[in-house]
């Protein structure tokens, strides 16, 4: 790189002999892609050697066998900001960014001390200050080189600004690369992401907040979302609401894709590398193969705004992930908590990664399902140690002689790492389990979600009596009365005012009372939910094996004892079997139901606006906001059949913040289809119920 003007290049899509070893669907897996491929100095060959010489090792090392290297490893430092430390944590251990060349890994602004004749590979927002301190690494020649990615587009402004620090400095030519990697977001598991943004419902619902702010929210979440649809790698058809923040995401990510198309012929970040249509086209069609109707090709996004389902966010849950989610307030895939050891508080962390064979497993279940489940695992475990040891003649692991036969050595050394990573994860699991279990029997959560399941059988004396119950806490009392007033078609002004009333006397703050009244001004926006939960006589859904007056722990005596492995939770299992969680479709999933099937007709997907990117600009929704409904656009039939078309796959956004209720109901109800449908589903926020009303508690106090 001569002079001082710096080139930028953006990544490219998996070359097409790697695209069947990556999961074409899962985002997670093409996030790892993207950045093992930028670990590499975006080096697509490089890598594709790695991996292939990593295949052949990990055959060999069954043979005893010992192979030369492929490729030499370029050995490299990496440098991140906070946003590209987050992004690459999910996606990769220690272990495996030793793997693909990095020695040390440090952010961007500690003190670091000159490492010269190391190339450093940089992974940052594209931010002035970010840019301000990579030119102050460049004044003191810290690199050898430097290979400069960056999360998102940088800017014009700030290339500028690159180029004459380089220039300052004499540094130009070590320089040598600089990549938009559109990677903005983070990747939690194969299916779900988050843009990791705080707030983004009190900021967009802020009755005082300037159409200049809304502005840069609405202009953060499309370049986010951007870099999500570009690492998935196709142009997806939009679908929207009317009306709200999610319609002008829509129609400014619609603009964004057809501008990047326009003015990108030669480095597309698209698979399809088509163009924009040249005429009138709906979306890429195949037959179904029943015959029954057109399946797109192509994915859809459906954008979805927060308030058409509130009560998602404050419902007491039952099913494993939701309950870490909520009670551990898991972040980022990390839950940390306090556990009594030997009389000591001692706080332990765990990671939860996306390759957790019990959480795969069990994320979805119902808490009695997976303590269930424990057991069954640590008994297979003990059986398969139990086999390894017996092998070699010894009665534990640790007693194992490494003077054993050389076959029994091997057999001892293949099942060792895979036994040592299973209990580490039974033991977190664990932990993890028994700690939740505390905090239901403590907080009495089994009788709050057992009244949510059946919100249509409440009455007030049911609802009041629960909230005068003293054993019960204050928060977990609001968050039902939230979501049992926004599940009621109407509530008599004498009736809230007993409500309200009751949980004052409860200890619930003038906060709480505050996120209340401001529910009162947004009801009309969760009719979609109010219609939703009081539709059948059992509310959301009813409790299936729920006996009355039944305690969940009536049979549970005792705290689980011990937490490792060599523990039980067979009195918790007897404890909570007779309860089980109802299935019934949330709103967003009946939403995307009806747009995958091609049958919106009569739903609430009706109305929804269409944006197509590949389409002739003014074909789709984006110069047709006014228009009734997306069936009914004027000037271009073939929109007519958009309601009609079936999807096979779909990518669902909620701007204002989702959970991992929502996010487990959509993957229920893909895989109960009969043509097992993908879903991905994302959102400007993974929030925790606690935090969620602390923003509706904010907005209401305004």
């Amino acid at each position: 790189m001569s002079g001082v003007s710096l080139r930028r290049a953006q990544k490219g899509l998996p070359p097409t002999d790697l695209l069947p070893k990556i999961k074409l669907f899962a985002i997670f897996m093409r996030g790892l892609y993207a950045v093992a491929v930028m670990l590499h100095l975006n080096n697509k060959d490089s890598f594709a050697a790695m991996k292939a010489n990593k295949e052949k090792k990990t055959v060999a090392a069954s043979d005893a066998l010992v192979l030369p290297q492929v490729v030499d490893t370029v050995w490299k430092i990496l440098v991140y900001d906070k946003p590209g430390q987050d992004i690459i944590s999910q996606l990769m251990k220690v272990n495996e960014l030793r793997e693909c060349g990095v020695t040390v890994h440090m952010p961007l602004l500690a003190d670091r001390q000159p490492i010269p004749d190391v190339p450093a590979v940089y992974f940052v927002h594209p931010s002035p200050e970010n840019i301000k301190r990579i030119g102050e690494d460049l004044a003191k020649n810290l690199y050898e080189s430097y290979y400069l990615n960056f999360t998102n587009t940088i800017p014009r402004s700030l290339l500028e600004d690159l180029a004459a620090a380089s220039a300052a400095s004499n540094t130009t030519v070590q320089i040598a690369q600089v990549y938009d990697q559109y990677l903005n977001f983070v990747s939690l598991e194969d299916k779900l992401f988050t843009l990791n943004f705080n707030e983004t419902y009190k900021l967009l619902n802020d009755a005082n907040a300037t159409d200049r702010s809304i502005d840069s929210i609405t202009e953060n979440i499309v370049s986010s979302l951007f870099s999500v649809v570009a690492t998935m790698g196709t142009i997806p058809v939009i679908r929207c609401p009317r009306g709200n923040a999610a319609a002008t995401v829509a129609a400014k990510l619609d603009q964004r894709i057809r501008d990047h198309v326009m003015n990108s012929r030669n480095n597309n970040l698209f698979s399809d590398q088509s163009t924009l249509a040249s005429s009138s086209t709906p979306p890429s069609l195949s037959p179904t193969p029943s015959g029954s109707g057109n399946v797109s090709v192509r994915p859809v996004l459906v954008i979805l705004d927060r308030n058409m389902d509130l009560g998602a966010m404050l419902s007491h849950t039952w099913t494993y992930s939701t309950l870490v989610h909520d009670l551990l307030e898991m972040k980022l895939n990390k839950v940390a908590f306090e556990v009594d050891e030997k009389g000591k508080k001692i706080k332990k962390s765990f990671n939860i990664d996306a390759n957790d064979f019990f959480w795969n497993k069990n994320c979805g279940n119902p808490f009695p399902q997976v303590a269930d489940d424990v057991n069954t695992e640590i008994n297979r475990y003990k059986k398969d140690v139990e086999e390894v040891t017996k092998s070699s003649g010894a009665s534990s692991l640790e007693e194992m002689d490494p003077n054993a036969n050389a076959e029994t050595l091997k057999y001892a050394l293949t099942a060792l790492p895979e036994l040592t990573d299973r209990k580490r994860t039974l033991d977190m699991h664990m932990n993890i389990a028994t700690h939740l279990f505390q905090i239901i029997s403590a907080r009495k959560l089994d009788a709050f979600f057992a009244m949510t399941e059946s919100l249509g059988k409440q009455t007030r004396a049911s609802v009041l009596e629960m909230v005068k119950d003293a054993d019960k806490q204050p928060i977990d009392k609001l968050r039902f009365m939230l979501v049992f007033y926004l599940a009621q078609e109407d509530v008599a002004k004498e009736d809230l005012a007993a409500y309200e009333e009751a949980l004052t006397a409860a200890g619930v703050g003038p906060e709480g009372i505050a996120a209340l009244a401001y529910l009162k001004g947004v009801k009309s926006f969760v009719k979609m939910a109010a219609a939703s939960n009081s539709a059948a006589a059992g509310g959301v859904g009813g409790s299936q094996g729920l006996t009355a007056g039944g305690d969940l722990f009536g049979k549970f005596n005792k705290l689980v004892e011990g937490s490792g492995v060599g523990g039980g939770l067979e009195n918790l299992i007897s404890g909570v079997r007779n309860l089980l969680p109802s299935r019934k479709d949330m709103p967003a999933t009946t939403i995307v139901q009806s747009i995958l099937e091609g049958n919106t007709a009569g739903t609430d997907a009706e109305d929804f606006l269409t944006f197509d990117p590949k389409s002739p600009r003014g074909a789709s929704g984006s110069s047709m906001l006014g228009a009734k409904s997306p069936g009914k656009v004027s000037g271009n039939s073939n929109f007519a059949q958009t309601s009609k078309v079936a999807y096979q796959q779909a990518i669902v956004f909620v701007v204002g913040g989702g959970n991992y209720l929502e996010y487990q109901n959509l993957q229920d109800y893909a895989q109960r289809t009969q043509q097992k449908k993908k879903i991905t589903y994302g959102a400007t926020e993974i929030v925790t119920a606690s935090a969620f009303l602390a923003q509706l508690q904010s907005l209401g106090s305004k």
